[in-house]
């Protein structure tokens, strides 16, 4: 018999059906490959974080209450956590230490971003502090202070983007809970006369949470940044202090960054803080700091027990809406409004007056003033993970219904993100119209938070449905 080639011989035995057969009992034996037998989720995921120092200059004014800041008790931050999939799905989280950005300047600066990055979705979230000022839009020329800070916080942005894209490397990404609380429902009904006040309401709903985002080094096996969140106006530095600060949510990135180590960068989100007050309110530097760590604290703890996320694909949906404006009233009715537009000494206020005139001509025309603007996002990792965001002053009972309806193991919820233009309140306060308080009352109610503004008061009762219908157009349908 005349020898083959060794060759021949091997590939006459490893014939289909012998491979088959073969491949078979080694897949069972457990001794493939990982990237033959499973895949590895834990590489579909990139991050990269990066933050900038965006302390205003002392002499800049405080945007609430208004006064010229005069020294830094702490400095401001703008921070970045950049996530990016197997399949170049991505998204960049931004975090601000200032008190918020209109739509302008949100929309320039994300196409700016786009533009100078190639990074397609940015989500701009405002921390609101008060303690700090607004961001407005890149000015064309640089002619004091204000624009000057501006222009370089604008480049300082787009820098720290492109910085945390580079170098984005593996990570394990992991989710976690702790109870958390910083502040206390805000709102409060006088019971003489039904209208509602500020105060310190024990009662009224909150978020007793703070929410983690765990990205792990693949290499290192350690955080390389952590994006957390919570709800409360930071208000705890008194309204008097002529110090820039973070307030409460520098102090918890302060800490976290002790706890995890200096190259940590921490990521912090406003929750559905609108109804919801830090507290002690305007009390002192010390107790923010104080009321930070202690977040800070929850926010480490929910960092060690946090759970591994099993999601391998990372999607990011956008929705829009228009929360129509409460109705302007009868011919009749804006009489009376201005019969009793007057000032404290019983003189007609002619600023209320010009203002009444400009919702008669609404009246006049047989229009409404105009609607609010709603951008809802929504950034999910496979059906474990999904960050909400909404723009403006949105109340707490927003995150706690996205808590309870989302399709997610797990969410977190931010507001104050991408924009906005005030108060969005619930039907349940808006139904109270001028009785709603600072952040949901109507005229003839002047203390309303949106009565002088070009919407003449609050959206229209109905705007909640609007609202939720919205956010859950963005999540997956069930079969």
């Amino acid at each position: 018999m005349t020898a083959r080639p060794i060759a021949t011989q091997l590939v006459s035995f490893w014939n289909p059906i012998h491979l088959i057969l073969v491949l078979f009992v080694v897949a069972c034996l457990g001794i493939l490959p990982a990237s033959t037998a499973t895949a590895d989720h834990h590489l579909s995921f990139k991050a990269g974080a990066a933050e900038r120092d965006i302390t205003v200059p002392v002499g800049m004014q405080i945007t609430h209450y208004p006064r010229i800041s005069k020294g830094v008790h702490d400095p401001l931050h703008a921070r970045v956590l950049y996530l990016e999939d197997h399949q170049g799905n991505h998204v960049a989280i931004v975090g601000f230490d200032l008190i918020g950005g209109g739509f302008d300047t949100c929309d320039q600066l994300r196409a700016e971003i786009k533009e100078k990055t190639g990074v397609e979705n940015t989500l701009l979230a405002f921390s609101h502090n008060h303690s700090s000022v607004g961001l407005g839009p890149r000015p064309k020329e640089i002619v004091d202070t204000v624009t000057g800070w501006t222009n370089e916080t604008h480049n300082a942005v787009v820098e720290m983007i492109a910085e945390a894209k580079a170098k984005a490397e593996p990570v394990k990404l992991r989710m976690g809970r702790a109870d958390a609380q910083v502040g206390f429902n805000r709102r409060l009904v006088d019971k003489r006369n039904g209208h509602t006040f500020m105060g310190v309401n024990k009662k009224g709903p909150v978020v007793p949470w703070v929410n983690v985002l765990v990205a792990d080094s693949q290499k290192t096996g350690k955080p390389i940044a952590v994006l957390f969140q919570h709800a409360a106006h930071p208000v705890i530095v008194p309204h008097l202090s002529r110090l820039t600060s973070a307030d409460y949510p520098g102090a918890a990135a302060r800490r976290i960054q002790e706890g995890l180590g200096e190259g940590v960068v921490a990521v912090f989100g406003q929750g559905g803080g609108g109804n919801i007050n830090g507290y002690p309110l305007r009390s002192s530097h010390e107790l923010a700091d104080a009321a930070g760590r202690k977040l800070g604290d929850a926010a480490l703890k929910a960092v060690a027990e946090a759970e591994e996320i099993n999601g391998d694909t990372l999607s990011v949906k956008f929705a829009q809406s228009w929360l129509p404006s409460a109705r302007v009233p009868t011919v009749e009715v804006w009489q009376q409004w201005v019969d009793a537009a007057k000032d404290r000494e019983g003189n007609v206020d002619q600023g209320k007056v010009d203002h009444l005139n400009k919702l008669k001509a609404l009246i006049d025309a047989g229009e409404n003033p105009p609607p609010r603007r709603f951008d809802a996002y929504a950034v999910m990792i496979g059906s474990d993970w999904c960050l909400v965001t909404m723009p403006h002053e949105m109340f707490c009972q927003y995150e706690l219904w996205i808590d309870e309806k989302a399709p997610f193991k797990r969410t977190m919820t931010f507001a104050y993100t991408n924009g906005g233009q005030g108060y969005v309140a619930v039907d349940e306060a808006w139904k109270l119209k001028e009785k709603g308080g600072y952040e949901a009352g109507s005229l003839p109610n002047w203390g309303g938070s949106g009565s002088r503004s070009e919407f003449f008061g609050p959206p229209e009762v109905g705007s909640e449905k609007i609202i939720k219908d919205t956010i859950e157009s963005l999540w997956p349908k069930d079969n």
